[in-house]
């Protein structure tokens, strides 16, 4: 697994919108859902999840099927707001390790589309982005009564986002023996300091994030038994590519400055 840490992509500004939904994210995981275990911690889950045959319905699950999903526990489910669960499933997660590494992805990455973007564009950007998600999720997924939780979606856009206004930005991330082996024959690509079995290695973002989509591409589209809502991660991510591109047409006509300037080779002497 490669694991970005930074970037060497500086900001005007501080992303103090980022910051805070990381704080959310990790206040509602550890005030709310972690000290919970048992029934309580299901029926919370199940309350603040987005279930895909819910959202297509916009209707509760029927009991026959809550008790499929919650078995001893569905005695104690309340009503629950269906389509308002599109968003607070955003800030649930399924454990410490699925929290930890959506964040890294959103500090390492966020601050610059925030940035970028502007403070309030940023949050309806990525509320929109995770919304775009689920959506798909649920429509590639129609009769699935499995909870979806975790800021995948909306730090998906985050990328795609990330790839467009970014693609040369040079990434820090740490890569494991002997997948970092490539730095030797793939241009653009440096090892910056090797630690025991890892190394940092210094590399393009196009390359990272295109690796990182074509994984999730992959894996969307192969048998897996694990549960990791893998569509979700690739629709976000092009939700955030469109939604930006959206963002720059509209702001041309306005005669604005776009967020995604077009590159062009500097001219010189012929």
């Amino acid at each position: 697994m490669v694991l970005p840490i930074g970037d060497v992509n500086p900001t005007r500004r501080r992303s103090y919108l980022m910051g805070a939904i990381a704080l959310i994210n990790l206040g509602v995981f550890a005030l709310l859902q972690f000290p919970l275990s048992g029934c309580a911690e299901q029926l919370f889950v199940y309350r603040y999840a987005a279930v895909p045959a819910e959202l297509l319905s916009l209707q509760q699950l029927p009991p026959e099927q809550l008790t499929e999903l919650l078995d001893g526990c569905a005695a104690g489910v309340v009503d629950k707001n269906v389509p308002l669960s599109i968003i607070t499933s955003m800030f649930l997660h399924g454990g410490i390790a699925h929290l930890l590494g959506n964040l890294i992805f959103l500090v390492v990455f966020g601050d610059n589309v925030e940035d970028r973007l502007g403070h309030g564009r940023f949050v309806l950007f990525y509320l929109l982005g995770g919304v775009m998600a689920t959506l798909a999720f649920a429509a590639l997924r129609p009769s699935s009564i499995v909870p979806l939780v975790g800021a995948s979606g909306g730090i998906a856009a985050v990328l795609g986002a990330y790839l467009i206004c970014y693609p040369r930005a040079r990434v820090l991330a740490l890569v494991p023996f002997p997948l970092y082996m490539l730095a030797i024959v793939l241009p653009g690509v440096r090892i910056r300091r090797f630690l025991l079995i890892v190394a940092v290695v210094s590399l393009p973002a196009w390359l990272l994030l295109g690796a990182w989509f074509g994984l999730q591409a992959l894996s969307a589209n192969a048998p897996t038994t694990d549960m990791v809502a893998y569509e979700a991660h690739v629709a976000g991510f092009l939700a955030g590519i469109v939604l930006v591109l959206l963002l720059d047409v509209r702001r041309r006509r306005r005669g604005q400055p776009t967020f995604h300037p077009v590159q062009r080779p500097p001219s010189g002497p012929r």
